[in-house]
């Protein structure tokens, strides 16, 4: 779709060869009225707090032309030396002959002139030659397209059930004209059958989120359009590729009570579920480790260990044993309970998983911001390490105590070497589905328990509407305070790479 929609527009602008561009790339063109050469540094805005990186260098009374990405903005500084490879952004000296943030769209071209000034210092200017693309065509015109699609089925679905398009079908032998007496005798056959046979309930409103969210994880994992916010963020933040898996894992916990109590109504022992429930945990753990030995020539000592599925197991069985251990097989209130105790049944029924899974949070807590890791890592750190500010920790800091105990007891070879970050912020290897992610992830999968149980213990769906709108209320005003509504500037930033930041699950329940 984007191809369809996103071209230059013609081949060549400048002598620039337009066709060479890739989706989200620009042209940028450095023009230096210097007498002697100088060196750019950039910084992207995905990158929190980092240091600068040199790019290229800028001869003497010439013109440089350069492919940039646009997804993000860039910070650009010239520089009369390239002593080092990075710069600290506090970098002042005289060294620095000028500095500019610019902003750039795709297969458009611009240009940076550098033009000297009095003494060491220098002028930069930017400006646009070549208008870029509209990005948003592919994604207005796939909108109409579905409005327009969903516009016609719901008109010919309301002329069909009318009986507006019965002449076409008899013309075209579609459909049959009907038998009156044929079919009293089928009604009377079907509701005898309905008397006898009791159809299956399904809970639709949880299928249609389930469907939702296999769509969006499709479109996702399918390139996503190759628009930026809708894959995964870099470190911290919140974009449509993070909300997919922790969607399922709280769907996966709604599932749960209500497959509990339907195996307790068939009178199976606890020992039997405990079985089942160990088997598809297995299972899914093994099945993680088949598909993360496809798409190359994978050998055991090199094979990731943890992964989606892996998480699914560990959470499905650490949720589901607590589910089996401590929920009641009744799950009302007793008659004569007060008004407040009715109101709440559905969390005071809970209440063990409660105590035992806000344990493991406080215990996940206490690793995540006191336990020692290397020399080179500073305790409770929650960066990506790398570039951040200003390259002060090395790359195997990234994730602090997460991937510090990832590192130490499943080592390098078995994690994912290659997490969002590495390109960004020259992070080193981290598994965004490590050992202390899966610890936390416990309690959103409980959380989604809470909600089934809701569903379960009321009836009615008003009550059912105010108790799910409250938690959401709770939930979101937490994780808005954690992180102050700001994306890195909160005292624990939304960033699903490390899932165990709370902020982000409280947020994404």
């Amino acid at each position: 779709m984007p191809k369809l929609f996103e071209d230059p527009g013609v081949d060549e602008f400048r002598g620039l060869d337009m066709r060479n561009l890739s989706i989200d790339e620009a042209w940028m063109v450095v023009t230096s009225q210097l007498a002697s050469p100088s060196w750019l540094y950039v910084l992207s805005d995905d990158c929190d707090q980092c240091a600068f990186k040199l790019l290229a260098g800028i001869g003497a009374e010439t013109n440089n032309s350069l492919e940039m990405s646009t997804k993000h903005g860039w910070t650009l500084r010239f520089r009369s030396d390239n002593d080092s490879t990075h710069v600290p952004r506090s970098t002042e000296s005289n060294n620095t002959l000028c500095q500019l943030h610019v902003t750039m769209g795709e297969f458009g071209v611009y240009d940076v002139q550098v033009n000297p000034l009095d003494g060491d210092r220098a002028n930069c200017s930017f400006s646009t030659a070549k208008e870029p693309v509209n990005i948003y065509a592919p994604l207005l015109a796939c909108f109409l397209f579905y409005v327009v699609l969903a516009l016609l089925w719901i008109g010919l679905k309301k002329a069909f059930r009318n009986g507006y398009l019965d002449g076409c079908l008899y013309a075209l032998k579609l459909k049959k004209k009907r038998n009156v007496n044929a079919d009293e005798s089928v009604t009377c056959k079907q509701t005898e059958d309905d008397k006898t046979t009791k159809k299956s309930s399904r809970l639709k409103s949880l299928d249609t989120f389930r469907g939702i969210s296999i769509v969006i994880m499709i479109f996702v994992n399918d390139g996503a359009g190759q628009y930026f916010f809708f894959e995964h963020a870099t470190w911290n933040g919140l974009q449509v590729a993070d909300l997919v898996f922790p969607w399922f894992m709280w769907i996966m916990g709604v599932c749960m009570p209500i497959s509990l109590r339907s195996s307790l109504r068939r009178k199976e022992t606890k020992l039997t579920i405990f079985s089942g429930i160990l088997r598809r945990s297995c299972l899914l753990f093994l099945l993680g480790l088949v598909n993360n030995s496809l798409g190359g020539n994978i050998q055991l000592s090199q094979l990731r260990i943890p992964g989606v599925l892996q998480r699914f197991a560990i959470t499905y069985l650490v949720v589901g044993m607590a589910g089996l251990l401590f929920t009641p097989a009744d799950l009302s209130a007793p008659h004569q309970s007060s008004k407040t105790r009715k109101m709440l049944q559905d969390i005071i029924v809970l209440w063990p998983q409660w105590v035992f899974f806000l344990l493991l949070v406080a215990g996940h807590c206490f690793i995540t911001f006191f336990l020692p890791i290397e020399e080179e890592c500073p305790v409770g750190y929650l960066g990506p390490a790398g570039l951040h500010l200003d390259n002060k920790y090395p790359g195997q800091c990234i994730g602090g105590a997460a991937g510090y105990i990832d590192r130490l007891i499943l080592t390098v070879q078995h994690i994912y070497n290659w997490p969002t970050t590495r390109q960004v912020y020259e992070s080193g290897p981290y598994d965004p589905e490590g050992i202390l992610g899966s610890m936390l992830c416990t309690f959103q999968v409980f959380l989604g328990a809470q909600a089934g149980v809701t569903l379960l213990v009321f009836s009615d769906w008003k009550s059912r509407i105010i108790r799910w709108l409250s938690w959401s209320v709770l939930t979101g005003a937490i994780g808005t305070v954690l992180c102050l509504a700001s994306q890195n500037d909160g005292w624990i930033p939304v960033n699903k790479n490390l899932w165990y930041v709370y902020s982000y699950y409280i947020i994404d329940d």
